[in-house]
């Protein structure tokens, strides 16, 4: 980046404690918003005297997302103002909370209240982590990011199936699972609670833009986040619709491309920590958009289900390398990493709710196959256009080194 950074740290390694509990700050997004989508079904038949149970269900599952959106900005200033820790200890107990009390009620309009502030709770505990991440030593950052990235990926391995099997004992035992966030609260509070304070810089620019004070990431970054958004959504909600034009109708079948991306999804993150070392922030956001694009067009021209599950798996080691990278970017250049890792959550997640939208009109207008080559070239077409920028970054940093090493200061003069 042009000019002087700073980032905001600590300076102080939590012990395994406290550190076990920031790499699973990574689970509550998938718990939080996802995982009781399995368990909606249950939760409309046994509101069926209600006229509009089904579309209320389907509302309490996207809820929880919306609010997520519009609040992590505001979380990121708040943590900025009262440190990681006491954001993220509230936010786990909100979380515990107010994502169990459904168990208690009989209205489908008081759950979705509920859904609507679970996704504040979402958004306090996963940007509050991340930015407790932000606060360790450089040179183990990126690792923990990773890392960070393995739970999420092995959470959304584990908590489907959960969710599924308690939903057979009725509709309001997955709710309890909420109380799991109560066990990371002593391990919260073992985190360092002093204000934040300023650190030099140690991260690499993406693209050598500077991030805007009052968003703490660059404007251009939030755009790629946004359009990732939109991606994540082709694999789990396009794919299952689209691999029944190519001729597969069991289910059993159509859940292969699903898990291909979930082996993808792990095999990326385990490795997150040595490819950053390697390649650094910018290569791997090129990467990241290279590997999303690929597996989209490869997806989109698939003749048959095993070819289009590979190209699903490639798809998730491309997304799968975005949210950690994003997070030691972010916590590496900004001067307001808090602020900028809410910004970039809300972009990512705001956008999801048009996804159906854009791909019907895509669908409607070119055919099915046409969703995944025309996300599938936008990413390519992007990737070429990050990886150009960040090369006339380089080069230009380089001359200016190279000038500015040619200018040798005068010799002293001696006037004895």
């Amino acid at each position: 980046m042009s000019g002087t950074q700073t980032q905001v740290t600590n300076g102080t390694t939590p012990g395994r404690a406290g550190l076990f509990s920031l790499l699973a700050c990574g689970l509550f997004p998938m718990f939080g918003l996802f995982a009781i989508g399995v368990a909606l079904p249950s939760v409309s038949a046994a509101f069926a005297d209600n006229p509009d149970a089904e579309l209320l269900a389907q509302l309490i599952g996207g809820a929880a997302g919306l609010s997520f959106a519009i609040s992590s900005p505001i979380i990121g200033g708040l943590i900025e103002r009262f440190g990681y820790r006491r954001v993220y200890v509230l936010s786990l107990s909100g979380f515990a909370v107010i994502g169990t009390v459904p168990v208690l009620l009989n209205s489908l309009e008081l759950i979705l209240a509920t859904r609507l502030l679970l996704g504040i709770t979402v958004a306090g505990a996963i940007t509050s982590g991340m930015a407790g991440l932000g606060t360790l030593p450089a040179e183990i950052r990126a690792r923990m990011f990773g890392r960070h990235a393995v739970s999420s990926s092995l959470g959304a391995i584990v908590c489907f199936p959960l969710v599924g099997a308690l939903s057979e004992y009725g509709w309001r035992v997955p709710f309890f699972l909420h109380l799991l966030a109560l066990a990371m609260i002593p391990l919260a509070l073992t985190l360092d609670s002093t204000p934040p304070r300023q650190a030099g810089h140690d991260g690499e620019s993406a693209d050598g833009a500077t991030p805007p004070s009052g968003l703490g990431v660059p404007v251009g970054m939030l755009m790629i986040a946004a359009f990732i958004g939109l991606v994540m959504y082709v694999g789990p909600i396009f794919s299952p619709f689209y691999v029944s034009e190519i001729g597969v109708t069991d289910p059993r079948l159509a859940a292969i491309p699903l898990s291909a991306m979930s082996a993808g999804s792990l095999l990326t993150t385990t490795n997150y920590g040595r490819l950053h070392d390697r390649f650094g922030t910018t290569v791997l956001f090129g990467a990241t958009l290279a590997l999303v694009g690929s597996g989209l067009v490869l997806a989109g021209f698939s003749p048959s289900l095993p070819f289009f599950a590979a190209s699903m798996m490639i798809l998730a080691c491309g997304l799968a390398l975005f949210t950690p990278n994003m997070g030691s970017y972010i916590t590496s250049t900004s001067t307001r990493p808090a602020r900028g890792l809410g910004w970039a959550m809300s972009a990512m997640f705001a956008v999801q709710a048009a996804f159906p939208f854009v791909a019907k009109a895509i669908e409607d207008a070119l055919g099915p196959k046409a969703v995944f080559l025309v996300f599938g070239f936008g990413a390519l077409a992007l990737a070429v256009m990050f990886s150009v920028r960040a090369r006339v970054w380089h080069v230009r940093k380089r001359n200016r080194l190279a000038l500015e090493s040619e200018i040798e200061p005068a010799p002293p003069t001696n006037y004895v």
